[in-house]
């Protein structure tokens, strides 16, 4: 009984999956920086997970749009169905005198389908580090701008692309 019941868990789940035809969105696992000498060093040094963040946040927000999608170490943008390749164009980090984050990052999303451009979007998200700034890191202001940007790209996607 257990054997059968895992055939029809695995036939089910193969069949939801191909559900989504070509509407699977792959995504890049890690937004890499469009160029890090752009960059202050300390961001690139201290921040690491900046990338990681915003790819899996994208991902976690396509989902709640309704998109199937997947974090892709190796993103081929040539391959077939849906691409999308995430960049980080620039982050800065400051801080007022008062001791307030002065934190900023802005992003560039390109879609792909089979290979070929579709559309592109590029989009800033600034913070002062809310509510408890003076308890919070550099890393974690400029983390809680590529969650929130994650969700600009899935917002993007939902309300410009059928897929």
């Amino acid at each position: 009984m257990k054997i059968k019941g895992i055939l029809l868990f695995g036939t089910i789940f193969s069949l939801s999956l191909s559900a989504y035809g070509d509407g699977l969105i792959s995504i890049n696992k890690k937004a890499e920086y469009h160029d890090e000498e752009l960059i202050a060093s300390n961001i690139v040094k201290e921040c690491n997970n900046l990338g990681y963040q915003f790819s899996s946040s994208t991902k976690k927000f396509l989902g709640k749009h309704g998109f199937a999608s997947s974090l892709d170490p190796e993103l081929n943008i040539q391959s077939d169905g849906y691409s999308l390749k995430l960049t980080i164009l620039n982050a800065y980090s400051g801080r007022y005198f008062s001791g307030g984050h002065q934190k900023s990052v802005s992003i560039g999303a390109e879609l792909y389908k089979n290979g070929e451009l579709i559309d592109n979007f590029k989009t800033t998200r600034n913070s002062n580090g809310g509510l408890f700034y003076k308890f919070k890191s550099s890393c974690s202001v400029l983390e809680r701008c590529v969650n929130t940007l994650g969700n600009d790209v899935a917002k993007w996607i939902s309300r410009n692309h059928k897929i």
